[in-house]
């Protein structure tokens, strides 16, 4: 799966627990209806019943739970970007412009890490990524 789809998810459903969600919902159906009008009222809906979900989940700390509804969040961005590939440059805008700057310090991280990618080429090259700490002892 696309890993701005993935970020994009994540951090729809971290920032529903928040007290920015209804920014984040005006931005995120404002979005749906320019790129799917036929479906904007519904995808509205949904997010406020998930919402509930997730603030139960974040105030008990199941976060499987949370993994669940970012699932099903990155599986119907998934189809969406599918259907049209053109709104994936869309889709990151919004991650980077709108969502993300909402999140906190702690999810803003999540999301970022979601988000690496590294292109090594040649012979004998090494690369490394790591969302925080790590420690590597090259082999001899």
């Amino acid at each position: 799966m696309d890993p701005i789809v993935m970020a994009a998810g994540t951090a729809l459903v971290s920032v529903m627990a928040t007290d920015a969600w209804a920014r984040a919902k005006d931005v995120v159906v404002g979005w749906w209806r320019r790129v799917r009008p036929d479906h904007a009222e519904q995808v509205s809906v949904e997010l406020e019943q998930l919402r509930a979900d997730a603030v139960a989940a974040r105030g008990c700390g199941d976060t499987a739970t949370e993994d669940a509804l970012a699932g099903v969040w990155r599986l119907r961005l998934h189809r969406l970007v599918t259907e049209n590939p053109s709104l994936r440059a869309e889709l990151e805008r919004l991650l980077r412009n709108d969502l993300t700057p909402l999140l906190s310090a702690g999810d803003q991280s999540t999301v970022a890490a979601i988000t690496q990618t590294a292109n090594v080429k040649g012979k004998n090259n090494t690369t490394m990524q790591a969302g925080r700490d790590a420690t590597a002892t090259p082999s001899p």
